[in-house]
Parts: structure tokens; C-alpha cells; sequence
């Protein structure tokens, strides 16, 4: 199968895509500032408004499962804008839902059209970009991801100035159409039809089979489930372990989590503009190595009831995101490039169910130990199964793209 040339991929097609990843992001953060609004609107209890973010969340996980291996038979232009206007439909009637059961329910169907905007987006950076080229692009993606978490926030906080969250889910409504129009102009198919699948049940559950008896892909499969331990540990927990066990104010907390945000990008882009020189299976051994040092500083931390360390253990586990995530996508998609979307789809729903256990985990018992624990965890899990899976790194790596060096070498 021929690699598409750098030059039949057009400039804009990264910021488009990165468009999709950040509104799948503001879906549930733009309207956290507004759910006691939302609770009393709803005359609700404050535990079943904030279910309307788990709601998105579960829709999210089991959209990418179904869409991501439906994008390899159909191409991928008609999932992502049919799934951003659904999405956009979503929100208009989430905008007019008159009881609680009613918007989880919609909330729901909001998480499955978002699932497009995800595993969509993965799948056409692994048609469209070719070996260090997916990796930089990837690392994109990922700074976006990682910067619409801090942003989100403080564009409710601003929206909620001037209208209330059914005014909000509006908004996102009409973000979603104005993509959705852009995109429809813009984005090129990338999935052409002599590399697409079948689109029966039966072909489609095949690919997945497929792509789970792939080893490479598999191993790197573990290492984004294993961080996946580890970011969603820090996301369910640190608020209670640096609030309540450390004294922070819910206003420091929001610097310390926009700080670690931060690592997250600053590493994102040394995967960026090092990923072609150094190889994405070195930048790989790296994050794993920086992510064992920030849970045993994160340990020790806790252990001698320092924050500085517990801070710093934090953020260097945290920062290792742009790291990992980047550099394991790139090589676990082009170890299944053939199945592009069924892989994406199994990285999506593998690090959402992995983040759904370790989240409530995490914050057992109210004991900062148990955030320890998962992290480690988390933090240990990645390279093993790398090695135990893939082999030597060096051999687990895809083969390059034409001119390309080696991974690793």
C-alpha cells in the first residue's frame, strides 16, 4: 500500500482536525461553571447534573468502538460531518430538555455523535501523514487536547455572563454547524474506496478482530491504556488530595492543574519538533522513564508530607502525556494502518474504560495513597506491556515511510 505524499496533504488539514478534537472537549467543560444553575433549573440533585458529564463520557467510549471501524467501510468525510451535525442537533434539543432524564438521555446521544470527532480524527492523520510526519501531527492534536481543558472553563465562566447553560449548549450547537460547513469545503477523503472494508456487521466486528491479533499494535494499545491509568488517576483524584490533604485553595488548585496543562503541551511539542530526528520509540522510552520518576517523586511526596514534591512528582507524571500519547498513537496506528479506524476506535474506548475505573479508584478511601497507587500503577503497567508485547522496542516499530530513518535509530 502506497504512503500519501507529504505535498496531497493540504496545510490546513491539522488545525481542522484539531477544531474537532477541542469542541469534543468543550462539550462537557464550557457548562462545569453553570451545573448548580443547571441542577436548580432542573429542580435535581447536584450528583445527577454532574452525571450529565459522565453521560457524555460513556457516549463517547462506546461511539468510538462503533464508529471507528464503520469510518473504514464508508470513508471518513461522512461519519465526522455527519456526527459533528448530529452533535449540533444534539445540543439544540439538550438546549430545550425539560427534566433531568431527559437531558441524560440526550447527553448520551451528544457523547456517541462527539465519538466521531475523535476516532475519525486519529484515523485520517494515520491515511493522510506519513511515519515521523503522523507524529508530529499527533502531537498537535494532543497540545490542543490538553490546552481545551483550561480554556473551556474560563470560556464558560465568560458565557455565563450572558446566558445560562441551555444558552451555552446553543452555542456549542452553532460552533458545531460553522465546523461542520467548514469541513464539508475543506477536508479532503483520505480513506480511498479501494482500501475501505465491507459495510456489513459481520466485516466490521472482523476488523476489530483483526486489529487485536496485531502484537506491535496491541503493546502500544497498553502503554496509552496504562496512561490513560495515570491521567484520568490524577483528573478523579488530586483536586481532593491538594485540596484537602494539602491545604490548596480551589483557586490555587486551578493554577496547579493549569500548570500541569502546560507540561502537557511544552512536551507535546518537543514530540513535535523531535519525533522526525530522534524516532518515536526513543520519545516512547522517555515519557515511560519520566512517568516512573513522577510517581516515585509523587510517593515520596506523600510519604514525608512535602507538596513541593508532591507537586513536582505531579506534574512530571502529568507532563508525560506529550509524551507518551503522540508517540505511542503514531506507532500504534501504523502498526494497524491498514485498519485505521478500527484502531483508532480501540485506543479511544481502551483509555476512556481504563480512565473509568481509575478515576473513582484513585480517590478511595480519601487517602492520597490511593492516587499514589494508581499512578504507579499506571506508570509501571506502560513499559511492560510494551516489552512483554512488542518485544524489543526496536522491532516493534512500523515500518518506515520512504526516506524516513528508522524508529529509534
Amino acid at each position: 500500500m502506497s504512503e500519501p505524499a507529504a505535498r496531497d496533504v493540504p496545510r490546513h488539514l491539522v488545525l481542522l482536525l484539531a477544531a474537532f478534537t477541542a469542541l469534543v472537549v468543550f462539550t462537557t467543560d464550557v457548562y462545569m461553571p453553570v451545573l448548580p444553575t443547571l441542577q436548580d433549573d432542573l429542580a435535581t440533585s447536584a450528583a445527577a447534573a454532574a452525571a450529565t458529564l459522565s453521560a457524555v463520557l460513556v457516549g463517547v467510549a462506546g461511539g468510538q468502538a462503533v464508529l471507528g471501524p464503520l469510518s473504514d467501510a464508508v470513508g471518513r468525510r461522512l461519519p465526522l460531518l455527519a456526527g459533528a451535525l448530529a452533535y449540533a442537533v444534539a445540543h439544540v434539543l439538550s438546549a430545550l430538555a425539560p427534566t433531568i432524564e431527559t437531558l441524560l438521555a440526550l447527553r448520551f446521544l451528544t457523547g456517541l455523535a462527539a465519538a466521531a470527532c475523535i476516532v475519525v480524527t486519529r484515523a485520517i492523520v494515520a491515511d493522510a501523514y506519513p511515519g515521523a510526519a503522523a507524529g508530529r501531527a499527533f502531537a498537535t492534536l494532543g497540545a490542543v487536547a490538553a490546552v481545551a481543558p483550561v480554556v473551556a472553563p474560563l470560556l464558560g465562566g465568560f458565557l455565563a455572563r450572558f446566558t445560562g447553560w441551555r444558552g451555552m449548549f446553543v452555542v456549542l450547537a452553532c460552533a458545531a454547524v460553522v465546523l461542520t460547513a467548514v469541513a464539508a469545503r475543506a477536508l479532503p477523503e483520505t480513506l480511498p474506496p479501494e482500501r475501505r472494508i465491507a459495510p456489513r456487521p459481520g466485516a466490521i466486528a472482523r476488523e476489530l478482530g483483526a486489529v487485536l491479533t496485531v502484537r506491535p499494535f496491541l503493546a502500544y494499545l497498553g502503554a496509552i491504556t496504562a496512561l490513560g491509568v495515570v491521567l484520568f488517576g490524577y483528573i478523579g483524584a488530586s483536586s481532593f488530595v491538594l485540596q484537602d490533604g494539602f491545604g490548596l485553595t480551589p483557586q490555587q488548585y486551578s493554577y496547579v492543574f493549569a500548570l500541569n496543562a502546560v507540561g502537557i503541551v511544552i512536551a507535546s511539542m518537543t514530540t513535535r519538533h523531535l519525533i522526525a530526528r530522534v524516532g518515536s520509540v526513543r520519545i516512547l522510552a522517555v515519557g515511560h522513564a519520566a512517568s516512573l520518576l513522577g510517581a516515585a517523586i509523587l510517593a515520596v511526596g506523600v510519604a514525608v508530607d512535602a507538596l513541593a514534591l508532591v507537586m513536582a512528582g505531579l506534574f512530571l507524571a502529568i507532563a508525560c502525556v506529550g509524551l507518551v500519547i503522540p508517540s505511542a498513537t503514531t506507532l500504534a496506528m501504523g502498526a494497524a494502518r491498514d485498519r485505521a479506524g478500527a484502531a483508532s476506535g480501540l485506543l479511544g474506548i481502551c483509555q476512556f474504560t481504563a480512565g473509568a475505573i481509575a478515576s473513582p479508584l484513585a480517590g478511595a478511601g480519601g487517602s492520597p495513597w490511593s492516587l499514589v497507587a494508581v499512578v504507579g500503577v499506571g506508570a509501571v503497567l506502560g513499559p511492560v506491556v510494551v516489552v512483554a508485547l512488542g518485544g524489543r522496542a526496536r522491532g516493534a516499530a512500523p515500518a518506515p515511510a520512504p526516506g524516513e530513518a528508522l524508529e529509534g535509530d
